[in-house]
C-alpha cells in the first residue's frame, strides 16, 4: 500500500522537461531519459543502459545482486571497474545508507550515483531523502522508479521529481 500511495504522490508532484529550467537536466532528460531505449529490462535498468553512453562512462561500479544486469552492461559497453581509480557512475539496485562515505574518494565532479527501489519502503524513501540532501549532492532527479545523485561543482543544488 505504501509504494501505491507514494506513486500516486510522484504522478502529482513530478513534471517532465517542460518543467525543469536546469540546462544539465534538461538535455539529459531530452536527449537520453526520453528516448526511445533498445534494451529488455526494468525502467530503472533502461535509464542506467541508455545514461551510460550520453554521459561517456568509462569506469564503473556496479553494486547489484543481479548479475544480468552487470553482464549486460559489461558485453556492451566494455567498462573497466577498479577499486583503485574514481568513477564515471556507480550503480546499485537499492540505496546504501552510508554510500556517499564509502565512496567519497572515488567521486568527481561528473560521477553519477543510479539507485533503484528508492520508494520501495519508507526506509528507502527516508534514505533518499538524507542523500539527496547531503552537501556533496549539488543534483538529484527522481524518476520514482530510481533516482540519480550528481556532484557537478558548477551547479547550484537543485532537486528534480521527473514523469518517465
Amino acid at each position: 500500500m505504501y509504494f501505491l500511495l507514494q506513486y500516486l504522490k510522484h504522478l502529482l508532484t513530478a513534471t517532465n522537461q517542460y518543467g525543469v529550467h536546469s540546462p544539465f537536466v534538461y538535455s539529459y532528460l531530452t536527449k537520453c531519459l526520453y528516448t526511445k531505449s533498445k534494451y529488455q529490462a526494468s525502467k530503472s535498468e533502461k535509464i542506467v543502459l541508455k545514461s551510460i553512453p550520453y554521459f561517456s562512462v568509462e569506469k564503473i561500479k556496479i553494486s547489484s545482486k543481479n548479475s544480468q544486469i552487470e553482464n549486460l552492461i559489461r558485453k556492451e559497453f566494455k567498462l573497466t571497474t577498479s577499486d583503485n581509480e574514481s568513477y564515471d557512475l556507480i550503480y546499485m539496485n537499492n540505496p546504501v545508507e552510508d554510500i556517499l562515505s564509502i565512496y567519497k574518494e572515488k567521486i568527481h565532479n561528473d560521477s553519477a550515483i543510479f539507485m533503484g527501489n528508492i520508494h520501495r519502503t519508507k526506509e528507502t524513501t527516508a534514505l533518499w531523502e538524507t542523500l539527496k540532501h547531503n552537501e556533496m549532492v549539488t543534483v538529484s532527479i527522481d524518476m520514482f522508479h530510481c533516482g540519480v545523485l550528481f556532484f557537478r561543482k558548477e551547479q547550484l543544488k537543485e532537486h528534480f521529481k521527473i514523469r518517465i
